[in-house]
């Protein structure tokens, strides 16, 4: 399926979404991992990262002037080896400006990779994701996503339905608490008719603007080759009434119940945004990729751009039929594994969030969610208005999102790892 628009693409060589510029100060990789890291380790880290990687094979990651250190899990114990380990399956090398990026969480593995910052020297990336969100807590502490051991529960302890929705009427801390357990939220009847009508005849109004290849859409191939748009950007630019809806009081009330230190975007990060899913007179989809199961700071980035909020208002109805949002229950916040099997996707609690028109949404873009094929004709539209870290405004400029500051993203041949 052809994806394009201006709006897609990505700047070359920029530099502003790393370590250095942002001032951060220059960890020694040697002295990293001969000391601190297994300190840490020492320290009651090991305990927490162990579990996710018992019996799996070690990593290296190696400088190319030859310093290497492997990560290896041994009888319950994580440990930090000098060189590369004879059995690790993976092994990466990289330059030290891209392994601190890495360390701070600027950019993630699937980040290096897709700006060309890595090599493998054995292995190759879907080898990553087995150490990934144990690297990552034992560089930043972000906790490992543990479905197993997950015990979400009300404010009066019962284990919480996570397929419970709510309206405006409903108490405030009980909103909160379920949004901030389980990273999304379901408010029934929100916006009447009329203000629906009116959403949507904006969000048609644009749409019928757009041009391939402008930097407000992005446009893909439909089953009979006709191409059309499965996302507007930044719609607060282009219409006071979308713009609005920052400020609108109701999307602030929702917004705030995720107790995070967020500000409205509607010239950074893509700004307020319109997902399509359209159809014509045949029974198959005429727009939108599928969306895989992700994170909004996959690529790196998260203390820069996370949290952030999303305001999802339904203009149409949303099922399976028109491609609905699943979301992955009390994972936002973590560090949760992109790949897993279908056995285990079985286990996992994975919610799939019916709406109706007038019904809003609100979940953490750091968690994982996903916007699978649509197995019926019904048109979706749905109207996000977003809210990021005030830090987004610091590190990128107008009409620009995270991903397009980071070095080399976007040159060469960008690999699309969601196929990977």
């Amino acid at each position: 399926m052809g994806i394009s628009g201006a709006g897609s693409a990505v700047a070359h060589d920029a530099d502003r979404g790393t370590f250095s510029v942002l001032g951060w100060p220059v960890v020694c990789f040697e002295s990293f991992h001969r000391v601190e890291l297994p300190r840490r380790l020492e320290g009651g880290l090991g305990e927490r990262v162990a579990w996710d990687v018992a019996g799996r094979a070690p990593i290296a990651l190696c400088m190319p002037d030859g310093q290497a250190y492997s990560y290896v899990e041994d009888r319950g114990e994580v440990r930090i080896v000098p060189g590369v380990s004879a059995d690790a399956e993976l092994v990466v090398e990289l330059e030290s400006g891209a392994w601190q990026d890495y360390l701070y969480e600027l950019r993630t593995s699937r980040g290096l990779v897709e700006s060309h910052a890595v090599r493998f020297v054995r292995g190759e990336f879907a080898d990553w994701d087995v150490w990934e969100p144990a690297i990552r807590c034992m560089y930043s502490g972000t906790p490992i996503y543990h479905p197993e051991t997950l015990d979400l529960r009300d404010l009066a302890d019962r284990p919480i339905d996570l397929h419970r929705d709510f309206t405006t009427r409903d108490e405030p801390d009980d909103m909160a608490h379920f949004l901030r357990a389980t990273g999304y939220l379901v408010v029934r009847q929100v916006f009447d008719a009329d203000r629906v009508e009116e959403l949507a005849g904006e969000v048609d109004r644009i749409r019928g603007l757009c041009r391939e290849g402008d930097r407000g859409s992005l446009w893909a191939d439909g089953p009979n080759g006709l191409r059309s748009p499965y996302r507007l950007t930044y719609l607060g630019m282009r219409s006071p009434r979308i713009a609005a809806l920052a400020d609108d009081p109701t999307v602030r009330m929702l917004c705030g119940l995720a107790g995070q230190d967020v500000v409205a975007v509607t010239d950074r990060d893509s700004g307020q945004i319109a997902v399509l899913k359209e159809f014509g007179t045949a029974p198959e989809p005429l727009s939108i990729p599928d969306l895989p199961w992700h994170k909004d700071c996959a690529l790196g980035g998260c203390p820069v751009t996370c949290p952030r909020v999303h305001v999802g208002i339904r203009l149409d109805a949303v099922s399976q039929d028109s491609s609905q949002l699943y979301a992955l229950a009390g994972s936002w916040g973590t560090v949760a594994h992109e790949r897993y099997t279908p056995a285990q996707w079985e286990n996992l609690p994975v919610v799939g969030i019916t709406t109706e028109p007038g019904d809003v949404t609100v979940h953490m873009g750091c968690g994982m969610h996903a916007g699978p094929a649509a197995t019926g004709t019904a048109r979706r539209r749905t109207l996000y208005v977003q809210f990021d870290n005030p830090r987004i405004f610091d590190v990128t400029n107008p009409y620009e999102t995270y991903e397009q500051v980071i070095p080399g993203y976007g040159s060469g041949d960008l690999l699309t790892m969601s196929r990977m």
